[in-house]
């Protein structure tokens, strides 16, 4: 497609596209929506072409949110959010290749005929990997995109060249980091398979270009203890939204538990007579217990006698509206903000948000007290032990008494 065709054409064109191949009204309309806001954006900076460049900038601005992203702050994006960020990602497909992947929440991905076999062979064998269901369904779309890519270039599985690799790439450069490290993973292991199967003559996972990239736990993750006691006492617990807004802000402060994990707690984890929490996390499968503080058991306590609406849901935390159904992650990350902003606190714009760098703040708080690594990964419930070494990076003056004199030169 022509890289210079007008912002107002190609949506049309790209409308066009997915009303003949089968997209339901609703997601058209949706991500014609986002379409215009990012055009209007662009106007406002003086383009009337779109780009990957163009919608990264308006996310980044408008959201904080990268195109490549899956999570923001380490909880998974809102619905509206992730729809946004499909729309983008399908204009770009469009303007770049000529078509948007139809991709479905289930597993009803339609391959190219050409890949369909291989892939299929490819994902069954990676399941019998035991990966959580989320993580195979990831391999599955980032492999689906890149034999997409290779199909509307006529690149059958054993004509594929490293330079298509390049190509690859080359059209999901404006992808954060992190994104990008699991796609080239996925591309790797996807490769091995087809040469393991004898798909391709040569093994071309050794050309998948190299992300460079150090995932560590940031500084700018950390909330002092007088920042959280600040959004703690910024809620308002006359009140049953406030009761079960301040239980789940004081589990994520002192227990460091993820929010995926919170939002599963029913009334049967919490062991009153040991003066314990028992779960299985959401994450890894694994069981994890630990120890119910004072200010947690009051406020859950006060939340399920005086503040709980009658319900049916098994979940501890839900919402205070008909039907009384279990809280969303997008919730979640609302409430933060919420009380963040009322808090009165002043941080940095790229200060990190959301549960998730609540859990960082243990790690931090922990290490300030000299609390051995092994012990802060089982607070934390990880699985490799070695996970939690990333956090200590976090502890600045721990590290400054590491620092060395260096000497005088002439």
């Amino acid at each position: 497609m022509n890289s210079n065709v007008e912002f107002l054409k190609l949506m049309r064109r790209a409308r066009d596209h997915m009303e003949e191949n089968g997209f339901t009204s609703t997601s058209v309309t949706c991500y014609m929506r986002t379409w215009r806001s990012v055009y209007n954006f662009g106007l406002s900076k003086g383009s009337t072409h779109y780009s990957a460049e163009l919608a990264e900038q308006y996310m980044l601005e408008k959201y904080r949110v990268s195109i490549g992203e899956s999570q923001l702050n380490g909880e998974q994006l809102t619905p509206y959010m992730s729809q946004k960020v499909r729309a983008l990602k399908a204009l770009t497909d469009f303007k770049l290749h000529g078509f948007v992947p139809k991709i479905t929440r289930g597993l009803g991905i339609e391959w190219p005929e050409e890949y369909e076999n291989i892939c299929k062979m490819y994902l069954e064998d990676l399941k019998s990997y035991g990966y959580a269901d989320p993580t195979w369904r990831k391999h599955e779309i980032d492999v689906y995109r890149f034999v997409c890519f290779l199909h509307t270039r006529d690149v059958a599985p054993e004509k594929i060249e490293a330079v298509n690799l390049y190509d690859y790439f080359k059209t999901i450069t404006h992808y954060s980091k992190p994104s990008l490290v699991t796609i080239r993973s996925s591309l790797v292991r996807s490769l091995k398979f087809f040469y393991a199967q004898r798909v391709t003559s040569k093994d071309l996972s050794e050309f998948v270009p190299r992300i460079y990239y150090y995932a560590k736990a940031k500084i700018d993750k950390v909330w002092s203890e007088d920042e959280i006691e600040r959004m703690l006492n910024s809620i308002d617990r006359a009140n049953p939204t406030g009761k079960r807004n301040y239980a789940i802000m004081a589990i994520a402060a002192n227990l460091g538990l993820r929010t995926g994990d919170i939002l599963q707690l029913t009334i049967e984890d919490f062991d009153w007579n040991r003066g314990c929490i028992n779960i299985t996390q959401q994450k890894t499968g694994e069981p994890l217990t630990l120890p119910i503080p004072e200010q947690i058991g009051k406020a859950v306590i006060d939340y399920w006698m005086n503040g709980r609406p009658q319900t049916i849901a098994k979940e501890l935390f839900v919402e205070h509206v008909l039907p009384y159904q279990k809280l969303t992650h997008g919730i979640i990350y609302h409430m933060f903000n919420k009380y963040y902003e009322s808090s009165g606190i002043v941080a940095q714009d790229n200060r990190q948000h959301g549960l998730h760098s609540f859990r960082h703040s243990l790690a931090s708080r922990l290490l300030e007290k000299d609390t051995p690594v092994n012990v802060i990964s089982n607070i934390l419930g990880h699985v490799d032990s070695n996970t939690a070494k990333s956090y200590i990076q976090i502890d600045i003056e721990k590290l400054r008494q590491c620092a060395l004199e260096v000497p005088d030169y002439e």
